[in-house]
């Protein structure tokens, strides 16, 4: 049964739409391409003995199947080989991508980024097979799901249709719609993902020791962003109503995403019913309004999200799936990822960082632990060289400079914040930050600076706006009153 509502339809005539064998056939007198990809993609696992693909038909003669972009998510068997042979019959012979466990679908569809993923619905399966398809849906908006199965399963059909499949292919009928449904996926323009393009860059904080001051840096750093990035504390935008529809603007999030989190919510005094957690569960929910309500808000206008004590670690793919989905809605985000973050998580979020700060202070035992800390990071494919060195705490009167520390991490040093545990301690225990009025002090100054070349790369409209608002005179004494 093909549910061709649903489908994903050219606007042309149909005879306009190549056909399968066209799609799969080479033209006269070239070769048979292989995948475009085929290079840069990794090896899939060995396909089961079971699931061994069936030998090419005599119309198209080939030792080698060819493999078409899509990947193929099975039932259990026997029924998971009957849907391979049938997707073989329907292409012709060519061979799509498997899927070998349902738990590397999602890194599978990363890597190869198929022109459609095909989810088999059967009874003994559907309620993973949902699950799926709904990840899918918020990890790869841009990937058309497709289900297959048996439409005489009035179950499987209707859990597959609310899953959010865009058409089901039924293994009962005849080829030819299916066969229609195929060659309109296969014709499609690569598929491109474009929630990156006005996505909201993403700032990672870690440090390899608890007591670095890594989520009271982050906390400013966050403070410093959301008073750069908001019109509202510009000099132009001072009336009361600018003030007042500043106030469910999103402009920069900090998310504290260590297991033990809390931290950044103590220093900013802003607690907050809506956890990360939260967030989590409801992120088919979670929209543009529901963030500017229901997320914890600081007076600045800064957000904020973290991390219940003790919570189970999420699912793999929704700690990305929900960075992304925040990052369409915010300016910026700022990631607190502490000393205790699980790999696996940091595996998730961190290759979508534009920016990763370690942070260290000026200590051996503290260039030990962030040394191991780096091979951790390595072995789960963060590039040494998108890692920037943050020596916090710093004293120019202990011997262990801070260049030297980053010499023997082999780190670009980023900055060295000076040491002010007393101040900030201060000011921290009376449930705030050292903030615009203290901006002569020099750790103020110093994550001043970070955030301003935070804006500069990331915003630089925002900079300009600010020196443009008024003129030169005026804008140096608006900045020597904030002193």
């Amino acid at each position: 049964m093909n549910k061709d509502s649903l489908a994903p339809h050219s606007a042309g005539p149909a005879a306009e739409n190549p056909s399968l064998a066209d799609l799969l056939t080479p033209r006269p007198g070239q070769a048979k391409p292989a995948p475009a990809d085929a290079a840069e993609r990794p090896a899939l696992r060995a396909v089961p003995p079971s699931l061994t693909p069936v030998p090419a038909s005599t119309e198209h003669p080939t030792d080698n199947p060819a493999t078409v972009p899509l990947l193929l998510v099975q039932a259990p068997q026997p029924q998971g080989a009957l849907a391979l042979v049938w997707m073989q019959r329907l292409l012709g012979g060519a061979q799509p991508h498997l899927a070998p466990s349902l738990y590397t679908v999602v890194e599978q569809v990363q890597h190869l980024q198929p022109q459609a993923v095909l989810v088999q619905f059967d009874c003994s399966n559907v309620e993973a097979a949902t699950a799926l398809v709904g990840q899918l849906q918020q990890t790869f908006p841009h990937i058309p799901r497709v289900a297959i199965g048996h439409a005489q399963d009035a179950q499987c059909l209707l859990a597959a249709l609310r899953a959010g499949v865009q058409d089901f292919l039924d293994l009962d009928a005849p080829m030819e719609p299916a066969q229609r449904v195929i060659s309109q996926l296969l014709a499609r323009p690569a598929a491109v993902d474009h929630r990156r393009a006005d996505a909201a860059p993403i700032t990672a904080l870690l440090s390899a020791r608890a007591g670095l001051g890594c989520s009271l840096l982050a906390s400013h750093l966050a403070w410093h962003l959301q008073e750069g990035l908001s019109p509202a504390h510009s000099p132009k935008a001072a009336a009361p109503a600018a003030h007042a529809a500043d106030e469910q603007s999103l402009h920069t999030l900090l998310l504290d995403m260590g297991s033990s989190g809390g931290d950044c919510a103590i220093y900013l005094n802003t607690p907050g019913e809506f956890s990360l957690a939260d967030a989590l569960s409801q992120q088919r929910r979670l929209d543009k309004r529901m963030a500017a309500s229901a997320l914890s808000r600081h007076p600045s206008g800064l957000r904020l999200l973290t991390m219940p004590r003790h919570a189970a670690p999420p699912a793999a793919g929704e700690i990305d799936a929900l960075v992304q989905r925040l990052g369409q809605y915010f300016e910026h985000l700022v990631l607190d990822l502490g000393t205790d973050t699980p790999l696996p998580l940091m595996a998730e979020v961190l290759p979508q960082a534009s920016e990763i700060w370690l942070v260290c202070d000026q200590s051996v035992a503290s260039v030990v632990w962030t040394a191991e800390l780096l091979q951790q990071l390595q072995a789960i494919g963060i590039a040494p060289e998108r890692i920037e060195l943050i020596v916090n705490r710093h004293d120019s009167r202990l011997e262990l400079a801070a260049a030297h520390m980053a010499a023997q991490l082999q780190l670009p040093l980023l900055a060295s914040i000076p040491e002010r545990r007393r101040p900030l301690m201060q000011e921290v225990n009376r449930g705030q930050l050292l903030q615009a009025q203290r901006r002569s002090e020099p750790y103020v100054k110093a994550v001043g600076q970070l955030a301003e070349q935070l804006l500069a790369e990331h915003h630089p409209q925002r900079l300009g706006h600010r020196s443009s608002a008024v003129g030169p005179l005026q804008y140096l004494l608006h900045r020597l009153r904030g002193q």
